[in-house]
Order: C-alpha cells, then sequence, then structure tokens
C-alpha cells in the first residue's frame, strides 16, 4: 500500500499525459476525499476501501454503493485493510494503530505495538497470522486472533515499508529501503534467503499464486520477478516512466499487474516478460490496486480520487498477440464499413448493429485461440 508520506512526493513529481482509445473502464467514481487503500473481502462480496480522513467504507464491488461506512476510524489516512478467510472482522491501519472491527462497525480489538506510520498489513490465508510493517526497519508478526504481537521481525538496515504472506503461508517476504528482500520462515522467524536487485527503495513485494514467485516493486521505475526456489532473478520489466508502487498477481498467476506514479497500470506476461497492456486513462498517480479472483478485471484507486474498476477484456490479448490478422479480417468485411453514400441512417444502424455482433464472434475465436496456444 502506498502511504500518505508518500503523497506528498507525488504531488511534486513531473507525470506525462497518457492517452489511448479503449480505456477498458467498467466503472469510476470520484470521491471528494481521497481514498488511501483497497482490497477485496475474500468471498468478493466487499471492496474494502480506506480513505485520507481516517474513515473506512465497504462497498459493492459492483456498484460501489456503501454498504458500511465508519467515520473517524483513525485518526489519520487508513493506509491498510484486510480480512481473514472467516470474514468475521475487518482490519484496518492508520497512524500507527491496528484496529479490529465486527460487521456492523462496532470495534473489538486495538494493535498498539507500533510507534510510526503503518505501511501495509497482510493476513495470511489461513487467518492465523497478520504482518504489519511501518516507516520504520522492523515489521510486525500477530497472532491474530488472540490479538497477541507474537515477534518483532529484525533483519533490514532501513526503512521496510512492503511486507506480505506466501498463499501457502509457508514464507514472509519483506521489500526494504536497505535495497533487500528478504525470506523468512513463518514457523522459524529467521531469514532463510536475502534477494538483491533494486537500485532504489522498495515499495511493493506480492507473491504469485502458487508462492513460487515473487514480485518486487521499486522506486527504481522496474518491476523485479523472482523464482524463489532458485533465488533467481527471472524478469526485468521494464516500461513504468516513474517510481512503481504496486503489483499484483493474477488469480491463475499468468499475469502481473503494476501501477505507477506515472499514471499508468501495465499488465506484464509472467512466463515471457512482455508487456500484454497499458492502461492509461488516469488523471493522477496510482495508489493502490488489487485484482479481482475472477481474473477478469482490476480495481485501482489513484490520487485523483478516483476508484476504477478496469475489464482485463480479450480485445486485450488479441491485439497484443492476432493484431494483425485480427484488424485485416475486419477490413476485408464490408459490413465494418463506416457509413456508406446514400446509406439511411437506420439502415446504417442496423448494419453497425450487426458489425458489432460479428465483431465480437470474431474477437472471440482468436481469443479461444490464444487460450488453445497458451495452454499448450
Amino acid at each position: 500500500m502506498i502511504k500518505t508520506s508518500i503523497l506528498i512526493l507525488l504531488l511534486s513529481t513531473t507525470l506525462l499525459v497518457w492517452s489511448q482509445d479503449d480505456s477498458y473502464i467498467l466503472k469510476r467514481e470520484v470521491y471528494k476525499t481521497n481514498l488511501t487503500s483497497i482490497n477485496l473481502s475474500p468471498d468478493v462480496s466487499r471492496l474494502l476501501a480506506g480513505f485520507q480522513d481516517g474513515s473506512f467504507r465497504l462497498l459493492d464491488p459492483e456498484t460501489f454503493e456503501a454498504k458500511l461506512e465508519v467515520e473517524n476510524a483513525h485518526i489519520k489516512a487508513v493506509n491498510a485493510m484486510d480480512m481473514p478467510p472467516k470474514m468475521d472482522f475487518i482490519l484496518t491501519a492508520g497512524h500507527n494503530t491496528i484496529r479490529l472491527w465486527d460487521l456492523t462497525g462496532k470495534k473489538v480489538a486495538n494493535w498498539n505495538a507500533h510507534a510510526t506510520t503503518i505501511w501495509n498489513v497482510d493476513i495470511s490465508s489461513d487467518g492465523k497470522h497478520a504482518v504489519s510493517s511501518a516507516f520504520n526497519k522492523t515489521f510486525l508478526l500477530w497472532d491474530v486472533y488472540n490479538s497477541v504481537l507474537l515477534e518483532r521481525m529484525q533483519g533490514h538496515e532501513d526503512v521496510t515499508m512492503s511486507v506480505s504472506i506466501s498463499p501457502d503461508n509457508r514464507w514472509i517476504a519483506s521489500g526494504s529501503n536497505d535495497l533487500t528482500i528478504k525470506i523468512w520462515d513463518m514457523k522459524t522467524r529467521q531469514v532463510v534467503k536475502t534477494l538483491h536487485g533494486p537500485t532504489q527503495d522498495v515499495y511493493d513485494v506480492a507473491f504469485s499464486p502458487d508462492s513460487r514467485l515473487l514480485a518486487v516493486a521499486s522506486k527504481d521505475r522496474t518491476i523485479r520477478v523472482y523464482n524463489l526456489e532458485e533465488e533467481k532473478l527471472i524478469h526485468l520489466l521494464k516500461g513504468h516512466r516513474d517510481m512503481v508502487m504496486e503489483v499484483a498477481f493474477s488469480p491463475d498467476g499468468h499475469y502481473l499487474v503494476s501501477g505507477s506514479a506515472d499514471r499508468s497500470l501495465m499488465l506484464w506476461d509472467v512466463v515471457s516478460g512482455e508487456r500484454i497492456h497499458a492502461y492509461l486513462d488516469n488523471d493522477e498517480a496510482i495508489l493502490d490496486l488489487v485484482y479481482h479472483p475472477d481474473g477478469r478485471s482490476i480495481y485501482s484507486i489513484s490520487f485523483a480520487g478516483d476508484l476504477t474498476r478496469w475489464e482485463v477484456h480479450p480485445e486485450i490479448f488479441v491485439l497484443k498477440y492476432f493484431d494483425q490478422p485480427y484488424r485485416e479480417e475486419l477490413a476485408a468485411d464490408p459490413i465494418f464499413d463506416p457509413r456508406r453514400k446514400g446509406e439511411s441512417k437506420k439502415d446504417y444502424q442496423v448494419r453497425a448493429a450487426d458489425a458489432g455482433i460479428k465483431k465480437a464472434e470474431i474477437l472471440e475465436r482468436y481469443y479461444k485461440q490464444y487460450l488453445s496456444e497458451l495452454e499448450r
């Protein structure tokens, strides 16, 4: 999660203006009070949204309608939110405090072990543990249901802003301004691997769904993807023009999405390391993002105050891998001609409707071909 302190830096960052024909925006809403964090509940029935003013909301993921709103949850911005698999409470982090809330918005616990601003919190997939990082060298490991601090995890030599638990609950990854990423054994709480590569601060770390890979977002404008078993860098992803703030794998592990201060989200192929698509229709820096578990959409927030849901549309893959034959097929069929001389408005509208149906059929055919080749 990108937190309040970094927002000041973003204001002074010179950003490029991007444009594109197809934004693939499914829904966008702009809020008067900026959002500072988002997440999805395990059953995807709620979109968790934290705000700059210390409030949080549970939103409908389709309509963005507020199902629950809690004002003054924290004295400063809500920098992280999460829910355990049981979904029996909501976790929020703001300033130097973590708080637990029941689903009616009643506070049930305070975790007060941090002394500085909390950057992010991650609950394990089994719901037993959580990790939290703040503006110092140490991150914390918690017993979730007993609200007990288990360990102050010390090993970095500089501020450690990013921390995450692997989906298989074996590892913890931490990224630091000391330019290292450390992999910790969950049981022994000891560092078992140290990864190198970033040339500037590490802002986010994310495990692949199978826990084999780790993506690292850095101020140096790159994303690094490591194979953890081999302790090997497999991809150095370049394309962003400013610091990379967030990364997330798709649910199937085939893709990676990154969000940057350059106002873009980029979708990457994890196997080849190729950039598949750039979502460019943003007015300000991307602050946080989350991949929908069905793999068909991505949510993001930006410093412009918007919450946006982007479609991972089949056309993105067709234009990437079958661009020439796809466009040639459309160009060769008269049904896709612009309005013809002497053609009535009614006739043109009928033809345009038929053309839309046919285009969808052609698109689906190429997309199926892409999926077939992907499986091979």
